[in-house]
């Protein structure tokens, strides 16, 4: 049940008999929330009197008070720090930095295939500007589907670190495909679509994953950890980009103009490919080489199919049964509303579904950052690249001017802006507070984008075909210049056209007009006149150098900062833990629809009239302008409903969700469905009369059931545990009778109390076990028994020495 906000005028003693009336009606049913009461009424207090404080400052800060997207009850209440705190060793430091540098190298390999795969199927496929763009955001979108089916797996069967290691090598295996088919010649378009959708499989398995895994090594009740967590997700952010920097600087330049010594241009996309494959093996390496120091946590279970199965109830079984006028369409599916899943579980769906809204509000905002990768890319193939001296920039190496912003502001935003805002505001800026302004420079980039669109199309320079010397001295450099070569055209109709000793079709932007033949005395062959073949007009690179779309690069790494860096930690901690994974995938997932979002767009407006198309090969005979345009308004509706939505979000506690935690993965009790996981039985079987009878029970159910009081004896002989907590976790155990075993969870019971220890006694008997945990705050008792599973030969008590 989660608390209302009180009006600022809301006195100290009004919240206090609000809050005892509120817990003593919820805690018949949830006996583990009694604790959390004075705690809660502690942050109540301290709300009521901030705002009350608040309403006394300055009134030119009023509008902004007014205008606060989301309550800022975001900040958990927590007991104060274990007293070995002091000397707890940073595990942003000695952990954490493994699986940032595992990210580092994952992200080189990704931004540097990525980066140039828009110029791969221009030149090697021959693709145009319309029908490259497609293809990419295609991929793209697989990219970010693909998380779903990896936090899906993680949660369910492997766990996060051994997903991470699979799909890693998948990904390995794509790369070396990519390497090979992008051996100079005839390129086999088959096997190499078939190698780019290997690595959107294998970046499935590590982008939902990787980030939760790094948070999983704080533990929450040092103060510290907690701290940490949040530059955490930050310095996450600035590796991916300095992956990205690397990518786009030094990848994009071999893939573009090779190396003289390594066979020139022709060679570039085989060199350029080849630093991917060597960062990615090197990420597993060093992945690897962290294992000894992980808290690796068993999975929990994913909750997919009980939240499925609780939106089916509540919508389809149930849809016209009746509901108190208070109460939500899923609550429905509430064994208090006559439904058949407890009321807990369903709150906890319900926690998920309200940030549902948040994750469409950021489709048009990741349709509008891919927009870095086809059209900023497709615009800059015909603006000036000169860089002095006869070098030519990379087209795709504008994005770091991306990274750069990232690399350089993210430090400012962390230790500047936000502490600067936060001080004038009188208030911490909320999360939500945060996205939106990301929402707001990314409409000023597609803006900035526009007008210089215009500027360049101001300086460009006269039309002219093949036949025209300074058109072809200003052709761009990301097509090739033989698709518009008439001569080309009339040798290959001819049947003589030899060009490298290969058949290469037919040039895309020339055509027959007429049937004028003219027979070749001495061979006899006929061969179309010039006159009867009409070519496109070149291409050409405008007087505009590409600098000036820096600001707009520049301006959609703030919204990064702003948005995407925030989107990482409100879906991680607005979410239940046995959920992260799968919210952190539903969250890459809107970079997927973002991408989809792309293609219709595109098809709308170059098919719609194709005399008039707005992003055609020849940007000069277009309006991209328009398209940015388009976008822009697109971004600025969403942004209108999004403040609509964030002004009355409340954000969860920590507090609040471990409750939930613990409803959803724990066993059963009598009777009750609680927690039940994919695949999983409940305790007992019902007849059609409707009278429950138990499920036969066989010798190993009672092994596991003996196993189950054994472990419930363990946790109540930790130090920090409360008796309460001891308590339902025996009473769980008693009521046990999956055939896969009960599954218990130390993090879910140290989320419902915050004083609960994490380190697990080891069992009687093990000797090896107790010297390792005999002292709490080293660092082999900070890496004992993070997680265990009862009862299933698979997985049995661990710790992260184990593990190796």
């Amino acid at each position: 049940m989660s608390v209302p906000s009180n009006s600022p005028a809301e006195s100290q003693d009004m919240v206090k008999v609000r809050l005892e009336a509120e817990d003593a009606e919820s805690e018949a049913r949830n006996p583990l929330r009694s604790s959390l009461t004075e705690e809660r009424l502690s942050a109540e207090k301290h709300d009521a009197d901030g705002r009350a404080a608040a309403e006394a400052k300055d009134d030119s800060r009023s509008v902004l008070k007014s205008l606060r997207l989301g309550s800022t009850k975001q900040d958990a209440v927590y007991a104060p720090d274990p007293p070995d705190a002091a000397g707890r060793p940073s595990v942003l430091l000695s952990v954490a930095g493994f699986i940032l540098i595992t990210e580092f190298c994952e992200r080189l390999a990704y931004y540097g295939f990525a980066g140039s795969l828009v110029l791969f199927f221009q030149r090697e496929l021959n693709f145009n500007n319309a029908r490259a763009d497609v293809q990419f955001s295609a991929w793209s979108g697989v990219c970010y589907i693909t998380p779903l089916l990896g936090g899906y797996i993680a949660d369910t069967y492997l766990g996060r670190y051994r997903t991470i290691l699979i799909f890693c090598c998948i990904y390995l295996v794509g790369l070396v495909m990519v390497v090979i088919g992008s051996v100079p010649g005839d390129v086999d378009a088959g096997f190499f679509f078939a190698a780019i959708y290997i690595i959107a499989l294998g970046t499935g398995g590590i982008k939902p994953n990787v980030s939760t895994m790094g948070a999983d090594q704080f533990d929450e009740r040092y103060s510290r950890d907690r701290l940490e967590m949040q530059s955490f997700f930050n310095w996450f952010y600035w590796m991916v980009n300095l992956g990205a920097l690397l990518a786009y600087s030094l990848v994009a330049y071999f893939c573009q103009y090779g190396l003289p010594s390594a066979g020139g241009e022709r060679w570039g996309f085989f060199l350029g490919y080849m630093v991917p494959a060597v960062a990615m093996f090197a990420g597993i390496v060093v992945f690897v080489l962290g294992t000894p120091r992980y808290t690796l946590k068993r999975p929990a279970g994913s909750v997919v199919a009980v939240a499925l199965s609780i939106v089916y109830e509540a919508c389809v079984t149930r849809h016209g049964a009746a509901r108190p006028p208070s109460a939500a369409v899923l609550d429905k599916a509430s064994d208090i509303h006559g439904g058949s899943f407890p009321d807990r579980t369903v709150q906890g769906v319900k926690y998920v579904a309200r940030l549902m809204p948040f994750l469409l509000v950021l489709v048009p905002f990741w349709g509008i950052y891919s927009q870095m990768s086809t059209a900023f890319q497709n615009q800059a193939c015909q603006m000036d690249l000169d860089l002095g001296g006869g070098v030519q920039m990379p087209v795709a190496a504008l994005n770091s001017f991306d990274t750069i912003a990232i690399l350089l502001l993210v430090p400012v935003f962390d230790r500047v802006v936000y502490p600067r805002v936060s001080a004038w505001l009188g208030r911490p800026v909320t999360m939500l507070e945060k996205i939106g302004a990301g929402l707001v420079f990314a409409i000023v980039a597609m803006c900035v984008a526009a007008v210089v669109e215009a500027a360049r199309l101001a300086y460009a320079p006269p039309a002219g075909g093949y036949d025209d010397a300074a058109a072809r001295a200003h052709f761009t450099p990301c097509q090739d210049l033989r698709d518009y070569d008439p001569y080309t055209y009339q040798a290959f109709l001819a049947g003589d056209d030899t060009d490298d000793g290969a058949d290469n079709g037919a040039p895309l932007y020339c055509s027959q007009v007429c049937n004028d033949y003219y027979v070749n005395p001495a061979t006899q062959l006929r061969t179309l006149n010039l006159t009867c073949i009409s070519c496109d007009d070149l291409p050409q690179t405008s007087g505009l150098s590409v600098f000036w779309q820096v600001p707009q690069f520049c301006l959609i790494g703030v919204a990064e900062i702003l948005t995407a860096i925030t989107a990482l930690e409100f879906f991680y901690s607005q979410a239940p833990t046995a959920m992260r994974s799968v919210s952190q995938s539903l969250n890459l997932a809107t970079t997927a629809l973002g991408s989809f979002l792309v293609i219709p767009l595109l098809l709308l407006v170059n098919e719609a009239d194709p005399r008039a198309a707005w992003v055609p090969a020849n940007l000069d005979e277009g309006h991209l302008a328009w398209y940015f345009a388009l976008l822009a308004a697109l971004m600025a509706l969403t942004l209108a409903w999004f403040v609509r939505l964030a002004a009355g979000y409340e954000y969860k506690t920590t507090a609040e969700l471990g409750v939930l935690d613990d409803a959803e993965l724990t066993a059963p009790l009598p009777g009750d469905r609680r927690g039940l996981l994919p695949g999983a039985s409940p305790p007992h079987s019902q007849h059609g009369d409707g009278k429950r009878v138990s499920s036969p029970r066989s010798a190993a159910s009672s092994r596991q059931d003996a196993r189950a009081l054994a472990a419930a004896e363990r946790l109540s002989t930790l130090s920090d545990v409360d008796a309460s907590v001891a308590d339902h976790a025996r009473s769980q155990s008693l009521s046990s009778s999956y055939a896969d075993g009960p599954r218990f969870s130390v993090d879910a019971f140290a989320s419902a109390a915050p004083s609960f220890s994490a380190t697990a006694s080891p069992a009687p008997g093990d000797a090896a076990a107790e010297g390792r945990s005999s002292t709490s705050g080293s660092s082999a008792g900070r890496r004992s028994v993070a997680s265990f599973e009862i009862g299933n030969p698979l997985h049995p008590p661990h710790d992260a020495d184990a593990a190796r």
